[in-house]
């Protein structure tokens, strides 16, 4: 009986898992018509998420937590589609320090961005 009630158990969990990352990895058609490209991961080490939508808006972020002091070190771009036709991006950063826009492409190391994300903003 109770390996039973073990097995039933491990199941559900694997179902419960199973619902959730497919959740998470769901085709952006059935999140919102507006957009082209969403994902979103997370582990126990941090997030990363990125999107695009039809109207040339885009963002693509990462969070690390860093284990030792617990700080979430967020990185990421945004942008969009100016009414000129010119896309317009902004990197930026943020920690314990606060936000701040920089001037170059966040640091490289936080969190890898997968392929599918970059090739989703070459267009």
């Amino acid at each position: 009986m109770k390996m039973r009630v073990l097995t039933f158990g491990l199941l559900i969990v694997c179902v419960l898992a199973a619902v959730e990352s497919g959740i998470r990895a769901a085709p952006a058609r059935d999140l919102d018509e507006n957009l082209i490209f969403f994902e979103n991961n997370q582990d126990e080490k941090g997030y990363n998420f990125a999107y695009k939508t039809k109207d040339g808006q885009f963002r693509e972020e990462q969070g690390v937590i860093n284990p030792e002091t617990g700080v979430l070190t967020v990185s990421g771009v945004y942008g969009y589609e100016g009414p000129d036709g010119k896309t317009y991006e902004y990197n930026y950063e943020s920690d314990e320090n606060g936000y701040r826009i920089v001037t170059k492409p966040p640091p490289v190391g936080f969190a890898p961005i997968p392929n599918a994300v970059l090739l989703s903003l070459v267009g």
